[in-house]
């Protein structure tokens, strides 16, 4: 009896601590389209789709330069700011790397920060995908391995790139990204053929996830 009561419990817990989505209207990137009188933001497309759909409408020709580099920096920005609406910024909040870990489908869900950030870090996924499953409440696609995503990523027309840098970036999504910028694979003291095998880790998880565009 006990033990379903507090499974009870802990259920409700997790479900409280859950980020409820803001409607699609009110979030960084609806708005960011938004501005442009001439686009209309599909929310149930991803959101490099969207961006290369803007361009086309735009007319962004190769020699408009500043105007591309304008609405691509807008772009991005709006990226890092739909992170932070549903997941949260702060990396020392629990609740936070909790509700990341149901959206990734980590069960049972760990009850430490630590342990959270070891199953997430464990996990690989495309971070526009996550951003975006956030919007269209589709599940987002999970990869066994680092290569898979790699070359999920590249082959994506146009391609998923998170930006790398961005002045909006909060606690979490900084420690996602040093993660993947800078994985670390086995001990520092081992031979030139480990080595070589982390540094190829490495190349290929920052080739993943946090290539600019």
């Amino acid at each position: 009896m006990s033990s379903g009561l507090e499974r009870r419990r802990s259920e409700s817990a997790n479900s409280r601590r859950t980020l409820t989505p803001p409607p699609v209207d009110d979030t960084p990137l609806a708005a960011f389209f938004a501005q442009f009188a001439a686009f209309s933001f599909n929310e149930s497309q991803s959101s490099n789709k969207n961006f290369d759909r803007l361009v086309k409408v735009l007319k962004c020709d190769v020699e408009d330069t500043q105007r591309r580099i304008v609405v691509r920096e807008g772009f991005k920005d709006a990226l890092v700011q739909e992170f932070n609406t549903h997941f949260g910024t702060d990396g020392n909040d629990i609740s936070n790397w909790q509700n990341l870990c149901r959206v990734l489908r980590i069960d049972p869900v760990p009850d430490s920060i630590e342990a959270c950030r070891q199953r997430v870090w464990d996990t690989h996924v495309n971070l526009v995908d996550l951003v975006d499953s956030a919007r269209t409440g589709k599940p987002v696609k999970l990869f066994a391995s680092l290569g898979e995503l790699t070359a999920y990523t590249l082959q994506q027309k146009p391609k998923k790139f998170f930006p790398k840098e961005n002045a909006y970036q909060g606690g979490l999504l900084k420690e996602l990204l040093r993660e993947i910028i800078n994985p670390y694979f086995g001990k520092r003291r081992n031979g030139s053929a480990k080595r070589k095998e982390r540094k190829r880790k490495q190349k290929a998880a920052r080739a993943a996830a946090v290539l600019d565009f």
